[in-house]
């Protein structure tokens, strides 16, 4: 089974299912639980494998560029707490 067409689908409204600030592991669960309801035949190897590719197009977009930056607005150590 040709997955492409579901994979747009799910790019193209990924901005309206996924809100701003989501990490990853909160975007898989909302793109799986859409295709679930959107989508009930297809298998739970399907679904992974369509969640898989999203995740990484909207990786490469920097979808997610700001899970792994840590607290951008706490202070820094100062040099001999820093142990």
């Amino acid at each position: 089974m040709n997955l492409s067409p579901f994979i747009a689908d799910l790019l193209d409204r990924s901005e309206d299912l996924i809100p701003t600030n989501t990490d990853r592991a909160a975007a898989r669960t909302l793109l799986l639980d859409e295709l679930s309801l959107e989508y009930p035949d297809l298998n739970a190897l399907q679904r992974g494998q369509i969640v898989l590719s999203v995740l990484a197009q909207l990786t490469a977009n920097d979808r997610f560029g700001w899970e792994f930056c840590g607290d951008i607005s706490a202070d820094e150590l100062a040099p001999d707490d820093a142990d």
